[in-house]
């Protein structure tokens, strides 16, 4: 570096190096929370290189400081430099930096494996601080402002190794205690009054069981009514915009109107807070805050009790989906916050007694700083310091305000202070917090055959063999979950009812229950029987081709068949996209290697008619150049025939511009129908595996498009569909549910804790406790 840019660098980097460590925090401050209900790829792209480089940045800031000591003490007759007294006051605001956000403390779950070297790593960066405060700091004027900041440094760092800690795998089990058993205590007092001589009856008392549902029974409280029902239509057709995509203008319009309707709700509007959904919301907290005390239990891999199921039926079983869901949702929203936030530590006493005390010791550090004498320091130092003072007593009350909104604490308040949730509720609602994506992702097989899109670069990205994963981002899609298949869901996990034996054959395959119901089993057994993962494949074509065929462009809109075709193909595109993306989720299988098989031979069919159709154009333009050159040649004696020909000319340009219009989805659809001969033996394609997969599905359209009836046609598609979706959520592990809180929230994650509640899974299995005893003592 030359010596013109040398200088202004070392004079500026320790200063930039601090500020890109106070912007990531502020960063991730900001967008660590939107995890929890945004799934957008650009949202992890942002978030993800800012954890990584949060702590680098400020151990190198600190070890920049050290190193730099010998440069910040001058000679003992003319004391310390000021500035280099003031770049040193910024190591302790380097060690609150590393305390880290509240909203986001690990980014996955396995950062709070790694909590060990996380509490070394922030022991060696506190002793520096402590280093270069006795070093440079101590003696000085600003040693007062520095053992506040470094206290306030001190508290964050012992919070995140805290949460961490806690939130690790092997604690948070150890953290959940043992379903209770009554019979130790009796069997201690028996042996010693025998041992005093006493003469020992004892005797069994029938156990009356009763499930506490005191939050469930509030009077006034309506949870069986749709939310319709209690909402206005204005602030419904708010809800339903604020949940669909918008563009950029649409988006700032939505912020605009938000920030309206708050200052209308602090000031007074009560038609913005309707009462009925404001006490259902309530109670909704309520009925989460005693389930996820009873289920989190899952996410840590342990088994539960048939107490435990019985007080989630009872519960739940009457109440209308929105409730239902909503409960789900609050209790997922719980547990990010537990795995993935310091909600662990600030949602208790102690620990916001020390977030308090953080704030008055930052607080403190910025008032003492602004009534000292600054005339020795470089304005741009003191304009930086002033700067991190105030960013870090901003994050902090920004931090409370998060946590005051927060659905924790909202349960808090309404056994401790209704009238401050009143206030809360003006500033943010309950019925209007989003608590996860709500976002259906969607993958075609056939979109990504015709390549449908593709970059202007993507000639580089095949070189560089990233073109598949452009091309992944490309093709996938989004819808929001609707209502239409809330209901479905709950309606049919409701109509089946807790299994108390054989959990594992009752679940253990999928489709059966409604080809049985419709006696179709003999019939479609064998699409149901394969590997899960070639199932949903084949499935998956079916469904595609049914979606798009004529009979399916004549369902009437909004009827429920239209309503059941639309959601087999959602949920269809949907377990695709979990095959393909997150096959982890997934029963174990090949289907990724199937799904390439299919997706090459459904290029090479394409290709194929693609080169036919190009073939018969230039075919027909040879001929069109012949009729024309024939045209002028008899245009003189055969006028009559000249009109036919300049006619039949027409109908060939208007044929040819009909075939160059595009190669969409419902004639790719149209194409696999007319080439894949469904009438041959499957044994004579069984040769090649891809043909084979892709033959299944084409057979599985043509044996379904047989149903003439089409409501049934379409029951029988989405209820399949939909056990499919209980298989695979039922045979995941809670572990891997937890790793998708981070990303908007799998919808599978919903339905397995749905089925769980509703005790749909294998996880009950400590019966219920033994019968109260009593001893009867008698004295001889």
């Amino acid at each position: 570096m030359s010596s013109h840019l040398r200088e202004p660098w070392e004079e500026w980097e320790l200063r930039a190096v601090v500020l890109l460590s106070l912007t990531i925090q502020v960063l991730l401050i900001f967008l660590g929370h939107h995890r929890k209900y945004r799934s957008g790829i650009w949202l992890r792209v942002l978030v993800w290189p800012c954890y990584l480089v949060a702590d680098s940045a400020a151990i190198y800031a600190l070890g920049k400081i050290t190193t730099q000591l010998k440069q910040m003490q001058q000679d003992t007759a003319k004391g310390l430099d000021p500035n280099a007294q003031m770049a040193a006051f910024w190591a302790p605001f380097l060690l609150l930096h590393l305390g880290g956000p509240d909203t986001i403390t690990a980014y996955a779950l396995e950062d709070n494996e790694l909590w060990l070297r996380h509490g070394i790593t922030l022991a060696i960066q506190t002793a520096m601080t402590l280093y270069i405060f006795f070093q440079v700091l101590k003696g000085s004027d600003l040693w007062k402002l520095s053992v506040l900041v470094i206290a306030s440094g001190f508290i964050k760092c012992m919070e995140r190794v805290y949460v961490l800690w806690a939130a690790s795998s092997n604690q948070f089990r150890d953290s959940i205690p043992d379903p209770a058993l009554h019979y130790s205590k009796i069997l201690e007092e028996y042996k010693l009054k025998k041992a005093e001589g006493y003469d020992i009856t004892p005797h069994e008392v029938m156990e009356v069981w009763r499930v506490n549902v005191e939050p469930n029974s509030n009077a006034g409280t309506d949870l069986r009514s749709s939310d319709e029902k209690l909402l206005s239509d204005e602030l419904m057709k708010k809800l339903k915009q604020g949940t669909g995509k918008r563009n950029c203008g649409q988006s700032l319009l939505a912020t605009t109107r938000n920030m309206f309707d708050f200052f209308r709700r602090l000031f007074g509007d009560r038609n913005l807070l309707p009462k009925p959904m404001s006490e259902r919301n309530r109670a909704e907290l309520a009925l989460a805050s005693d389930l996820i005390n009873i289920f989190q239990r899952l996410f840590a891999d342990l088994v539960l009790s048939f107490q435990d199921r019985d007080t989630s039926l009872l519960i739940l079983q009457e109440k209308h989906f929105h409730v239902v869901f909503r409960v789900i949702e609050i209790e997922l929203g719980l547990m990010f916050d537990l795995l993935y936030t310091k909600g662990m530590v600030i949602h208790k006493r102690w620990g916001f007694a020390l977030r308090i005390v953080s704030i008055l010791f930052t607080v403190m550090a910025l008032v003492l700083f602004s009534l000292s004498g600054k005339e020795n320091y470089s304005k741009i130092n003191v304009y930086v310091t002033y700067l991190l003072l105030g960013v870090a007593i901003f994050l902090e009350i920004y931090a409370l305000f998060v946590l005051l909104i927060s659905d924790e604490a909202a349960c808090w308040l309404m056994n401790h202070g209704p009238a401050i949730l009143d206030f809360v509720e003006r500033l943010k609602p309950l019925y209007n917090r989003r608590r996860w994506s709500g976002s259906l992702p969607q993958y075609n097989l056939i979109s990504f055959a015709l390549k449908e899109k593709h970059f202007a670069c993507h000639r580089i990205l095949e070189w560089l063999y990233v073109d598949q994963v452009a091309l992944k981002f490309l093709c996938k899609g989004e819808v929001k979950v609707s209502d239409f298949l809330k209901e479905r869901i709950v309606d049919y996990f409701k109509s089946k009812g807790p299994i108390e034996k054989e959990v594992h054959s009752a679940w253990a395959h999928r489709g059966h229950r409604i080809l049985i119901e419709h006696k179709l089993l003999d019939k479609f057994k064998w699409s149901i029987e394969l590997e899960f993962n070639q199932s949903i494949l084949i499935w998956h074509i079916a469904t595609e081709l049914l979606c798009h065929s004529k009979d399916r462009e004549t369902l009437p809109e909004n009827s429920k068949m239209s309503e059941n075709s639309k959601m087999s193909m959602q949920l269809s595109r949907y377990m695709l996209y979990l095959l393909v993306e997150y096959p982890f989720l997934l029963p174990v299988g090949v289907g990724r290697v199937k799904f390439r098989d299919m997706y090459a031979e459904a290029i090479s069919i394409f290709d194929e008619r693609r080169s036919m159709k190009t073939d018969m154009m230039e075919t027909r333009s040879a001929e069109e150049s012949g009729i024309r050159s024939m045209k002028t040649d008899m245009m003189e004696t055969r006028s009559a025939e000249e009109s036919g020909i300049r006619s039949m000319k027409t109908d060939m340009m208007e044929t040819r511009s009909a075939e160059e219009s595009g190669f969409d989805i419902a004639n790719a659809c149209d194409v696999l129908r007319h080439d894949v001969d469904t009438q041959l033996s499957p044994m004579v394609t069984k040769g090649d595996k891809s043909k084979f997969t892709l033959y299944e599905g084409c057979l599985l359209a043509s044996q379904l498009e047989k149903i003439t009836d089409q409501e049934k046609k379409w029951e029988i598609i989405s209820s399949v569909w939909l056990e499919m979706l209980a298989f695979a959520a039922i045979k995941c592990r809670g572990l891997q549910h937890a790793r998708q809180l981070r990303q908007g929230g799998q919808f599978l994650t919903h339905v397995w804790l749905l089925m769980a509640h509703f005790g749909l899974t294998d996880h009950f299995q400590i019966r219920h406790d033994p019968a109260i005893a009593e001893l009867l003592v008698r004295q001889d």
